[in-house]
């Protein structure tokens, strides 16, 4: 195309035939920068113009041949381009649409995966919830029992003092003291049966709660529970108490990056503190904890606590977990705990 608009128009050489026929001539056939000044050849081709005058009629038509089939293959190429920035843009609208459902998508995928985790997590502390509860009940039904016979003890001190103070008249006011303690005694057990009934409602609704939370979860799971360990501990006043949590045979099945110990504990009397540190590896002894990395240090804890620790297992695949009642002289404390160690996916 670019060849062709460069050569001078079919107007051009009928308008110049009759004043330079030569110099058409020469213009119609050279390639660029050829002279076209007149030469003695050329003066004798002007002499025989007149009979060349058929191959030019020939020539012009040619060119207008050439020149129509020009037109209709750029015709041709401008609908061919036109087609093509229609499609063009039909394609980057779909492009953008397939995008932006891309976008969705994603977006949707996140939210489920974030409302799976909740779910989890919620099944998680209703089912540690329904643990603590049970145990609760299992304690308030020992206390019960135990109040139980305090009272059928002292019913029959009770009948036995009073028999003695129908028969000696003696010793009055220690029978009205142990009439007292009787009054209190079934109280606490009338008490205690009523918290007892409380406890069970509760529970009932905890393992409802936990089926529902159980029903709505997924099972794309992204955490793995690889072992559970509870347990007590009693220590004594001045006193400090450890636990050594170690990976074992997991170690080597998993990415101690992306472990995390979850931990849960508390401990009677209740409305006392207790100091709380993790430390990293076996550090069973003063000389090895005073050595050790500590994750969680000195922390005073009232009636009970949780959490999670990342990083728990970088030192030995092992952790230790210790409590301290070294500020109470007088009084133990009695710690019960719950430690999960997760893998995470």
């Amino acid at each position: 195309l670019d060849k062709i608009q460069s050569r001078p128009t079919h107007m051009d050489l009928l308008m110049d035939f009759q004043t330079n026929f030569d110099k058409a001539l020469l213009s119609v056939g050279q390639t660029g920068g050829e002279d076209t000044a007149p030469t003695t050849e050329t003066s004798k081709s002007s002499l025989e113009a007149p009979l060349q005058q058929p191959a030019t009629s020939a020539l012009d038509s040619m060119l207008m041949q050439e020149l129509g089939e020009s037109k209709e293959r750029i015709d041709k190429l401008e609908s061919l381009n036109s087609t093509l920035s229609a499609r063009c843009i039909q394609l980057e609208a779909s492009v953008k649409t397939s995008h932006a459902e891309r976008d969705d998508a994603r977006k949707d995928i996140s939210r489920y995966q974030m409302e799976i985790k909740l779910a989890q997590m919620e099944a998680e502390q209703a089912t540690r919830a329904l643990h603590d509860k049970v145990a609760s009940l299992e304690e308030m039904q020992m206390e019960i029992d135990l109040v139980t016979k305090a009272n059928a003890k002292a019913n029959v001190r009770a009948a036995r003092g009073a028999e003695a103070a129908n028969s000696s008249k003696t010793d009055r006011e220690k029978i009205i003291q142990l009439e007292a303690q009787v009054q209190a005694l079934k109280e606490w057990a009338l008490a205690s049966a009523e918290s007892k009934r409380l406890m069970q409602e509760k529970v009932t609704m905890l393992e409802n709660k936990l089926r529902k939370n159980q029903n709505r979860s997924n099972a794309n799971e992204t955490e793995n529970i690889l072992f559970k360990k509870s347990g007590s501990l009693v220590i004594g006043a001045g006193d400090m108490g450890n636990i050594i949590v170690e990976l074992g045979e997991h170690a080597q099945s998993v990415d101690i990056r992306f472990v995390v110990l979850r931990w849960k504990f508390d401990f009677t009397p209740a409305e006392l503190t207790i100091d709380f540190n993790i430390l990293k590896g076996k550090c069973s002894t003063a000389a090895e904890q005073k050595k050790a990395d500590f994750l969680v240090k000195d922390r005073v804890v009232k009636s009970g606590a949780g959490g999670e620790t990342e990083g728990a297992f970088n030192y030995d695949n092992a952790c230790t977990l210790l409590w301290s009642n070294k500020k109470s002289w007088v009084r133990p404390r009695t710690v019960k705990f719950a430690i999960d160690v997760i893998a995470l996916k």
